[in-house]
């Protein structure tokens, strides 16, 4: 995984190059990890949660995870003093 701006490069298994854009990101000092909202340019529909501990590589989130993300996001979204900052 390699970050420049706004937009994650992810290295498949076959060598190929996938590129997602940031939507949303936060990290979780008591998970030890940085957690991603990310999706596809072509496609803005396709928010996926995805979470790192060493800031190498990506790995899918737990329902428990995914459940909080989603708190994060809901937050992120609708808090007016977060949407003043935006």
């Amino acid at each position: 995984m390699e970050i420049t701006d706004n937009t994650v490069q992810i290295t498949k298994e076959d060598g190929s190059i996938v590129e997602w854009k940031i939507y949303f990101f936060y990290q979780n000092p008591e998970r030890h990890k940085t957690f991603y909202f990310l999706y596809q340019e072509s496609d803005p529909d396709s928010l996926v949660v995805m979470a790192s501990a060493d800031g190498k590589t990506l790995e899918n989130v737990s329902d428990e995870e995914y459940q909080e993300a989603e708190e994060m996001l809901e937050t992120y979204e609708n808090d007016p003093k977060i949407q003043e900052l935006r």
